[in-house]
């Protein structure tokens, strides 16, 4: 065995293999990538939103998915009363597909001045959400 035959001396030959190695690497990372993040869009579906309630905020919701894991709902809050908005809470009564209530998640509303519009977004961890009623409240419920 001579010194010129470890790969790392032979120039010629392993730059050749490294950058076949690079190239399809970066390929492999890049489907990959792609591959992922198609297959968890794909998972989730559109929860219904069924009625918000509230006298002082108008409450909208742009966006509402769930997977059979978890789920995300996005949206804005808006002050239209001539008085500020504070220590309220945005409190969302996820249900499934048969109506039976899986739990109740709380967004914490500081202060929203007159006027004032906020965006909100709020991200769960509960199995099969497929509804959603939204309300306001003063206080959080106990479940």
């Amino acid at each position: 065995m001579s010194y010129d035959d470890f790969w790392f001396i032979d120039a010629r030959v392993q730059t050749r293999n490294l950058r076949r190695y690079f190239i399809w690497f970066i390929l492999l990372f890049a489907f990959v990538t792609i591959g992922s993040i198609l297959a968890i869009k794909t998972m989730y579906h559109d929860i219904m939103i069924h009625e918000i309630e509230s006298t002082t905020l108008t409450i909208t919701v742009e966006e509402a998915k769930a997977t059979n894991v978890n789920g995300y709902i996005k949206g804005n809050l808006k002050n239209e009363s001539e008085e500020d908005v504070n220590e309220k809470y945005l409190s969302f009564l996820l249900y499934d597909e048969d109506m039976e209530l899986i739990g109740i998640e709380y967004i914490e509303i500081d202060t929203i001045k007159a006027g004032e519009t906020k965006s909100y977004e709020l991200k769960f961890k509960r199995n099969n959400v497929d509804n959603v009623f939204a309300t306001i409240l003063d206080e959080k419920i106990e479940e």
